[in-house]
């Protein structure tokens, strides 16, 4: 008991560090740590729904019509026809005027996150990765049950 609470309370650290991390690369980024966020689901999964943003986010999809407005005025997001459906609209990222807004702040905490872990073995890499993995996508459905 006494090791869960103690890696709750690392956990709740390490969303700490990242939120302000979060805030304070956003501010540079001139856009809102949400908006940031969303971006960063966009580098990772591609060009996305309003919809489907929404499920990963708890925001309403009006909220993300609001957003997608500020993105694409500071040009770090667009609107595109879905490729198979004409009708729908995908969110897709411009990543190349993002990365030059933020790529300095990102290679810092990446080389923090791979200084940390540069003596651990494989084996260890991948309790580690599972232990993540199996977390977030927990958390992602916490998110999306507090949407509904």
């Amino acid at each position: 008991a006494e090791r869960i609470t103690q890696l709750v309370t690392e956990m709740q650290r390490s969303g700490d560090i990242s939120t302000f991390f979060i805030h304070a690369v956003a501010a540079k980024a001139g856009v809102n740590p949400t908006d940031l966020k969303v971006l960063s689901i966009l580098s990772r999964q591609g060009p996305l729904s309003a919809g489907r943003i929404a499920e990963l986010t708890g925001l309403t999809t009006g909220a993300i019509t609001f957003m997608l407005d500020r993105l694409e005025k500071v040009g770090y997001a667009r609107r595109v026809r879905h490729p198979t459906d004409r009708r729908s609209v995908l969110i897709e990222l411009l990543p190349e005027p993002l990365q030059r807004a933020t790529s300095t702040y990102f290679a810092s905490m990446a080389q923090v996150t791979a200084d940390a872990v540069k003596n651990y073995t494989n084996e260890q890499l991948e309790l580690v990765i599972d232990f993540l993995e199996k977390v977030n996508t927990a958390a992602e459905e916490v998110v999306k049950d507090m949407g509904e």
